[in-house]
């Protein structure tokens, strides 16, 4: 399938000129005529930032004019030619749009210049991207949880999550799907998954950024999703800056919906920003900081006790930036910048029912340099050169340094209750510390000769991994064939005392599970270079109608480390994916031929950024670096958690995490198509239908498994013991196995596997997205501005990540995994405003709906094959599941025709069971629960008070979530559980930011600026 879209797509190519214009460069372009039409060449063109620097250029022999690679901002554009009047137009530009300014010249019979101004909202009549800005005043006046500016991007329709975590526009299926261009150059953490952080800046160091949700041109690549550009702000002639601090206390705050009471928050945010002229009209800088201090408290409920605490939480952060711009010459502009930040916090909590026992403690850094040079080196020819570095590193460290045992359930629990399946000890694959190092150098060639735009440019990205990776080094026991363990017995002074932990009953417990424990080299380093090259043209075809071409090529040389070459017989991957063009077609069509009225749409293929951590699990957990030594109990030789590998197991078996041999990149294959109106001066409405479907997901799959020949989707159980003293036909040389080793398994002998739990790519593990969106901008007019962001949307998908185990080992049985997948919402509503009264005051307000998005479904009992799955969604063998009711389960229930002891009660709907032909099993369909609705409200009322010209005083409340309607971010989805459908948390885990769901608080702030 995948080369049949390249063909066509390349058969396409031969007969169509299409592109996307220059939707992701920043700059303005214009056309400049006579009163008759006629095209003036050689017209002088001026174009002046408000306050800073200045370019000129003129006009080619078409009349066209491009000034590309410019700050978003204010401009003045002045045209001028001999026998002609001059014309001066104001304009406003965002970040990845370039102004198509059409100048009429007047015939020289007055010396008085012309001003004009362009529309503030104008209908882009060129570009067919599906994209929303955040614009200066966004960041500026919308209240924001927490200060994190990606928040924002749910102004802009398509963005559909509820909560912005990670500093991502996306969800949970996030890898490979988004990127972050901070000017110009990529900033995206990609080490491993997005839920580790990215970098991170203060929003009073940004002036705009923009998110493209579907179709960015070719000039961008290595996403399969969503593209954020981001701007930082610039010095200017005149002096400017700020001073401020917000300030939250949990004495403004509401109970917490779950814990019933109000959790400690004391937050001060504090800072400052700095700019003006070295040189006026020349050299300028700028410069910020923002400092954070934050103490809290987070809800938990872990599933050991049943018992509510309220964890503390100490969070610092630091966040940089400084510039600086220089105009040399009229034709040459450059610019420095360099930014950094730092975070920690010293006691995570990654769920809302987590043990305390996993605690842990976090740290994130990073900093980064860009340096850029623009020259103009002719009216028809420019040349942007960028060259940067980005280092990006964290750390997760345990609290408690302890083997970490995942029980099955828990019994005897301090109120004397039974409970489901918990983990307790130090997190299995903590210590983790990571560092990505980039180099980045990029060079854009823009053209201008006839009807024709032309862009080309190449990219070079040398990306070093290192770190220390330590998974398994205090050993880990895994759920499979753990019973549940009795609580009051195992832990007498709780699970954070690792010194009194009842070994004799966790030995018990835990008899006839598996113990993993690494040992060896840890060490990171995967080196990586990246090539890309992109060649686009801008084709004006007709008055009324753009067309473009558009082709990128990505090479992400080392992504795979194709250089590894094993001793143990493990198949890796022997070359790279180099195939990877992905041409991209267009076009707008200009209905009326007023600029009001435009259609837009296009196609095109995205291949996705290629994260490293399958790579480093490869290089690390081969079994030759180091090893991941694997036993299991038996009756016959129980598991002995204080001596795991007796001296009859002379050579431990091992499980390794390689890539699969085959494996590519993931991409996908966009398609829009979309109007966008212009109503009035002032306010643009727009409508996309946009389809996504990727190719190539990841998926994980134990490659150790013997596939069960009655039951195809199955496998044998992995956990069936030989008889002691049964001799294995092993071939010679072979390694001897201890006297029970696992049945079910094809590598018992010679390779002495358990698992080899591969990362996979099939061509049919991927996800489909289709969405209505819909947007209203309206820009300043009686002193409101405001927008609406709709979306209707469906997301389906049969991997959730590049760790995600399907329910059925085998790789046809991913046909049973498409559901609706975990991001799936079908509504999404965000309608933001702000209005400007007399005497300083002004509110905004911020309302955001979610229909609720679904959580995935499991089954309590373990798979009856011993297989572990992401999420096992199959009963016990000769099971079936009986509804739960208030009146209880009759044996002779139609849903049951077994016994009662072959019965299992449920308490989701029962139209979400089946009985799978295919297997014999029934099943429980995949993320079939779906969580509340989300309401959330937030509001700032504000005063802004003058001193003179150049001074004011802000001062300003905000309320989060204000009507404070209880919104959760998990619940209990087991199926089997009493309990299910009901929420267990309502705050962010990985990192403690505050986000949208917090039940209601207060924010005070208070700034001066000049």
């Amino acid at each position: 399938m995948k080369m049949v879209y390249r063909i066509l797509f390349a058969f396409l190519f031969s007969f169509v000129m299409v592109s996307q214009s220059f939707a992701q460069q920043t700059g303005i372009s214009g056309r400049v005529t006579d009163s008759q039409g006629a095209v003036i060449a050689g017209a002088a063109v001026e174009v002046r930032q408000v306050g800073g620097a200045s370019f000129t250029t003129k006009t080619t022999d078409a009349g066209t004019y491009l000034i590309p690679s410019l700050v978003a901002g204010d401009y003045v554009v002045t045209v001028s030619a001999s026998g002609f009047g001059s014309v001066r137009t104001k304009v406003t530009m965002l970040v990845g749009q370039t102004p198509d300014i059409q100048t009429v010249l007047p015939l020289a019979s007055t010396n008085d210049t012309v001003v004009v101004r362009a529309d503030d909202v104008a209908v882009d009549t060129t570009s067919s991207t599906v994209a929303g800005n955040i614009t200066p005043d966004d960041v500026k006046d919308m209240p924001i949880n927490g200060r994190n500016y990606m928040e924002l991007a749910q102004l802009v329709p398509g963005v559909r999550v509820n909560a912005i975590t990670n500093d991502t526009p996306l969800g949970n299926a996030n890898s490979g799907k988004f990127q972050i261009n901070l000017d110009g150059l990529q900033v995206t953490q990609d080490t491993a998954d997005a839920s580790f952080g990215q970098p991170r800046f203060s929003p009073d160091a940004i002036s705009q950024f923009q998110i493209i949700t579907n179709r960015f041109d070719a000039t961008l690549g290595r996403s399969s999703g969503v593209y954020v550009n981001v701007q930082s702000k610039t010095g200017s002639d005149t002096i400017h800056g700020s001073v401020f601090g917000y300030f939250r206390n949990d004495a403004f705050n509401a109970a917490d919906p779950i814990a019933h009471t109000v959790t400690a928050l004391s937050d001060q945010q504090f800072g400052g920003t700095f700019g003006g002229p070295i040189k006026k009209n020349k050299l300028w800088y700028f410069g910020s900081y923002e400092g954070e201090h934050q103490t809290s408290s987070v809800p938990d409920t872990p599933v050991a006790t049943n018992q509510t605490i309220v964890a503390p939480q100490t969070i610092t952060v630091n966040e940089y930036l400084g510039r600086g711009d220089w105009q040399p010459t009229q034709k040459d502009r450059l610019f420095l910048r360099g930014n950094g930040f730092t975070f920690k916090n010293d006691n995570v909590v990654s769920s809302g029912n987590t043990d305390p026992s996993s605690f842990y403690y976090a740290t994130r850094m990073n900093y980064g340099f860009l340096a850029d040079w623009d020259r103009q080196i002719s009216p028809k020819l420019v040349n942007d050169l960028h060259g940067g570095l980005s280092h990006f590193e964290w750390q997760n460290l345990p609290k408690y340094a302890t083997i970490a045992i995942t029980f099955s359930g828990v019994t005897n629990r301090p109120d004397g209750s039974s409970g489901g399946a918990l983990t307790i000890g130090g997190p299995y694959n903590y210590p983790q510390i990571f560092y990505q190092n980039v180099q980045q150098y990029r060079d854009d060639v823009y053209y201008l000769t006839g009807k024709h735009s032309i862009k080309a440019g190449i990219e070079y990205m040398h990306t070093s991994h290192t770190g220390y990776f330590q998974q398994n080094v205090r050993g880990t026991v895994g759920a499979a064939n753990c019973l549940p363990v009795n609580y009051k017995l195992a832990f007498p002074n709780g699970t954070t005392d690792p010194s009194s932990w009842n070994y004799t009953e966790l030995n018990r417990a835990c008899a006839q599970a598996t113990f993993t424990q690494g040992a060896g080299n840890f060490n990171v380093d995967i080196p990586r270079n990246q090539i890309a090259f992109w060649v686009q043209d801008d084709w004006k075809l007709l008055a009324k109608l753009t067309v473009n071409l558009g082709v990128r090529y990505d090479n992400d040389i080392g992504a795979f480390a194709p250089s590894l070459k094993l001793n143990n017989g493990l198949l890796t991957p022997k070359t790279g994916d180099n195939n990877n063009f992905a041409p991209r077609v267009g076009f707008n069509y200009d209905l009326f031929g007023s600029g009001r009225t435009v259609i837009r749409g296009g196609a095109g293929i995205y291949f996705a950024d290629i994260s490293a951590n399958q790579t480093i699990d490869m290089q690390i957990f081969n079994g030759v670096a180091s090893q991941q030594n694997s036993v299991t109990g038996t009756a016959a030789s129980p598991l002995n958690l204080q001596n795991p590998f007796p001296s009859n197991i002379t050579t431990p078996r091992q499980a390794v995490q390689p890539l699969g041999p085959n494996v590519v990149t993931p991409w996908s294959l966009q398609m829009t198509l979309g109007v966008q109106q212009q109503l009035d001066r002032k306010t643009v409405v727009s409508a996309d239908y946009v389809h996504t479907r990727v190719y190539s997901e990841w998926v994980r799959l134990n490659a150790n498994l013997i596939q069960n020949p009655n039951n195809p989707q199955f496998n044998l159980s992995p956990s069936v013991p030989y008889v002691v003293g049964t001799a294995l036909n092993c071939p010679s040389g072979g390694v001897t196995p201890d006297a029970n080793p696992l049945a079910g398994r094809p590598n018992v002998c010679a390779a002495a596997f358990t698992n080899v739990n591969q990362f996979f790519t099939p061509s049919n593990a991927g996800s489909i997205y289709d969405g209505l969106q819909l947007g209203v901008r309206h820009s300043l007019s009686h002193g409101f501005v405001g927008g609406v962001a709709y979306t209707y949307s469906r997301y389906k998908n049969n991997t959730e990540s590049p760790f995600y185990y399907p329910n059925k080992p085998f790789v046809n049985g991913l046909h049973d995994e498409w559901a609706n997948a975990q991001d799936d919402q079908r509504h999404t509503l965000t309608v933001n405003g702000n209005y400007e009264w007399k005497y300083g005051l002004s509110l905004s307000g911020l309302f955001h709906y979610g229909s609720g998005n679904a959580f995935p479904t499991t089954v309590g009992t373990g798979q009856p094959t011993g297989y572990a799955p992401s999420y096992n969604r199959t009963f016990g063998a000769s099971v079936a599941p009986v509804p739960y009711t208030a009146a209880g389960n009759p044996v002779t229930s139609t849903t049951c025709a077994l016994t009662a002891t072959n019965c299992v009660r449920v308490y989701n709907n029962p139209s979400n069971n089946y009985l799978d032909s295919a297997t014999g099993y029934w099943m429980t369909k995949r993320d079939a629960f779906y969580g509340r609705n989300v309401y959330r409200t937030d509001t700032r009322l504000q005063e802004r008070h003058k001193f003179g010209d150049r001074y004011a005083g802000v001062v300003a409340v905000e309320a989060f979530n204000i009507l404070n309607h209880s919104n959760y971010g998990s619940y209990v989805s087991t199926v089997t559980a009493s309990n299910y459908g009901t929420p267990t948390q309502t705050t962010a885990a990985a990192t403690g930011v505050p986000v949208e769901w917090r039940p209601r608080s207060l924010q005070f702030l208070a700034r001066f600026e000049f």
